[in-house]
């Protein structure tokens, strides 16, 4: 009678602990048009997170208001009264400022950002319940384990091997289903493995477990959805990203032949020959570019490489982009030696990495600044070092700046970094960044020397 009073009691919380879910799912529905809203701005999904901001304020308020007296004196015991009126208190604020977005024409960025910090509120107070009640549950688990005990003591002279099964029947599933929900909310679990019975079934454990293996995989197919919704969003801030990588390379093109019409008559043969080799070679970068990001993207592509001078590839990348950096304000000082320094790699996408941090740092100095492009050897790797004083990065980005589309600037698409990173790391290179904020930032290129590569490739 005891154990079957245990049993109630856990069952009965294990119920509500199901109900809580519910609660869980609908947050986690809220949450996900709010993004998906964000990146699309599709107003119908803020309509979709007031349905299920509503639905959460109807079973909260069935809670709170008490019609089902065992529930509510459960719910009481567990002590998560406060928080329930709390998460009533946020879910209502939440709905307001949704409600203000659906008015606004277009986002307002403050609004945004309190619907963003109020959904993490609502998200962190729900995990917080969750947490309570299950520590809640296996303080009473270990509590009522300890009885089926005390009675088997008692009975073993009388009825030793009833009381051991009847012990055995009572407390295993109970652990189990303590045991493998840990290791789930721990990440070493998806599921819960159907019990192994014995002489008798446990027909409610196997309900439960097979409500929480479903639960499970509904909220998995959630975060799959979701992952995916956020992986095209990612392809169409590709697409913008090719834009961005192959600007460069077409406005030295057109900014040449400009040149070249402004200035024909002026011009002779031999500069004019040489303007046309910048605009095939710009094109031919271009082209480069355009393969370096389809192979970012799938992986696949060889690189071509050559034995490369050094100190020739910083004049091709500092010559291509001195008019703008002179426009600018930014003083340029080239610290090259003028024996060749031999690498081995592709001088297109190696040109291209040069020009990605220089221009970074161009315009990181608003106003202007200086400029300063270093290289040298250092035991069997050859260093470019690019230094400006800029405002510096903060610590905290510091170590996303190579991230895929993570970006600071309004019209960014953070491809340029990242593409920059994976051309190095091709060439068995490193990339290093050494930033104080208010005095400026140094790019540390690391290359593997020609000679000692190929010995070593050998």
């Amino acid at each position: 009678m005891t154990s079957y009073l245990c049993i109630k009691k856990i069952d009965n919380k294990l119920y509500l602990w199901t109900e809580l879910d519910s609660i869980e799912r609908q947050i986690l529905e809220a949450r996900r048009y709010e993004k998906t809203y964000f990146l699309y701005h599709n107003k119908e999904d803020l309509l979709h997170v007031i349905d299920y901001i509503t639905k959460i304020e109807k079973t909260i308020k069935s809670i709170n208001l008490g019609h089902d007296y065992r529930k509510n004196r459960i719910y009481k015991k567990l002590g998560i009264n406060k928080e329930l009126t709390q998460l009533h208190y946020l879910i209502k604020e939440y709905k307001k400022l949704v409600e203000q977005l659906i008015n606004k024409e277009k986002i307002d960025p403050n609004i945004a950002k309190k619907v963003r910090e109020k959904g993490h509120e609502i998200t962190e107070l729900f995990s917080n319940i969750r947490k309570k009640i299950t520590e809640k549950l296996d303080s009473e688990i270990n509590l009522y384990s300890s009885i089926p005990i005390f009675i088997f003591l008692i009975a073993i002279i009388i009825v030793p091997v009833a009381a051991y099964l009847v012990a055995k029947w009572i407390i295993d599933p109970i652990e189990y289903l303590a045991v493998n929900i840990k290791k789930i909310s721990e990440g070493k679990l998806k599921y819960i493995p159907p019990y192994k019975r014995y002489l008798l079934r446990h027909k409610e454990y196997e309900e439960l477990i097979k409500n929480i293996n479903e639960m499970l995989h509904t909220l998995n197919a959630k975060q799959k959805e979701l992952l995916q919704a956020t992986k095209m969003a990612a392809i169409g801030t590709a697409i913008s990203g090719i834009a961005h990588e192959i600007n460069n390379p077409l406005n030295n093109i057109f900014l040449t032949v400009e040149v070249i019409i402004d200035n024909f008559d002026d011009l002779d043969k031999e500069e004019i020959l040489e303007m046309l080799q910048d605009i095939y070679h710009e094109g031919e970068r271009a082209r480069e570019i355009v393969l370096h990001l389809l192979e970012f993207a799938r992986s696949k592509r060889d690189m071509s490489t050559e034995e490369i001078d050094l100190t020739a590839l910083i004049k091709s990348a500092y010559r291509l982009l001195s008019n703008e950096l002179n426009t600018k304000g930014i003083e340029t000082k080239l610290d090259i030696p003028d024996t060749p320094i031999k690498i081995l790699g592709n001088f297109n996408q190696l040109e291209q990495v040069l020009i990605n941090i220089i221009v970074n740092a161009a315009q990181a100095m608003q106003g202007g600044g200086k400029l300063s492009i270093k290289a040298y050897e250092q035991g069997e790797k050859a260093i470019i070092e690019i230094a400006d004083t800029g405002p510096g990065i903060p610590k905290e980005i510091k170590d996303k700046i190579f991230e895929p589309f993570f970006t600071t600037k309004e019209k960014g698409t953070g491809l340029g970094l990242s593409v920059s990173y994976s051309i190095i790391k091709k060439h068995h290179g490193d990339i290093k960044v050494e930033s104080e904020v208010g005095k400026g930032t140094i790019f540390k290129i690391i290359l593997p020397i020609a000679k000692r590569y190929n010995n070593a490739a050998q």
